[in-house]
């Protein structure tokens, strides 16, 4: 029974140790996990000043998957570093549910690199800002689900589609692209339509990991607006 107890309290001096709020009410774990989350969202406005061959090329995809691998592999090794307590196991989620959409898109789609790469940025700052704006804000609580509020779904939506829209864009008008790039309003509409799908999939209520949600709802969503869109009124 002492043992019992002894970890019980071990646990809860754990999770409060590491929940102990730090600058702006984010504890020092959260802001390790955010900038684990969204600092990958930075690749795609690095290759806008490093020049790289055409999106379709294989070096090309051989280097964004290598980084991907190894930001994954990083996270995956480091993780015990950015749970939020004792109780968060689920790296397998939260590594393969973030990185898995977005190589398998630069893999199927090699000649439009701008939906991986789009995917990638929904992901780290769509998701990411959710976090930030439930935590600094508050606020009101969905409806469908208490612990979301609406700033973290606001601060999604707002984040991730100024960012996606941007970064589809970019890589859509490289200067060594095959096809005619997407205009802004193309690139508002199919970015702003995978966020929301995204982020619509981040507030439901569920044990699926977070990461692994909004993976799949962006990337589905993005390569339909795609498809129907950039595809029918570009060619």
């Amino acid at each position: 029974m002492m043992n019992t107890a002894e970890t019980s309290v071990k646990e809860d001096v754990s999770a409060a140790t590491q929940a102990a709020p730090a600058r702006g009410g984010l504890s020092a774990t959260e802001v390790r996990r955010r900038l684990w989350h969204m600092s990958p969202g930075l690749l795609p406005f690095l290759l806008w000043v490093i020049p790289h061959p055409d999106p379709g090329s294989i070096d090309f995809l051989i280097v964004l998957t290598l980084i991907s691998v190894g930001i994954g592999t990083a996270v995956y090794r480091h993780y015990a570093r950015i749970r939020r307590n004792d109780l968060d196991s689920d790296r397998i989620g939260a590594v393969f549910g973030y990185m898995i959409p977005v190589v398998v898109l630069l893999v199927v789609c090699r000649y439009d690199a701008e939906l991986g790469l789009t995917t990638l940025a929904i992901l780290a700052f769509g998701d990411g800002s959710a976090t930030l704006g439930g935590l600094l804000i508050g606020g009101p609580k969905l409806p469908w689900n208490r612990r979301k509020s609406w700033s973290g779904l606001l601060s999604f939506l707002v984040l991730g589609t100024t960012v996606a829209t941007v970064v589809y864009w970019g890589e859509s008008n490289n200067r060594a692209a095959e096809n005619v790039g997407a205009t802004w309003l193309l690139s508002f509409l199919c970015a702003g339509g995978a966020t929301l799908a995204a982020a619509i999939a981040e507030s439901i209520p569920t044990r699926v990991n977070d990461n692994v949600r909004v993976g799949l709802a962006a990337s589905i969503t993005l390569v339909m607006l795609h498809t129907t869109l950039v595809r029918h009124l570009l060619f």
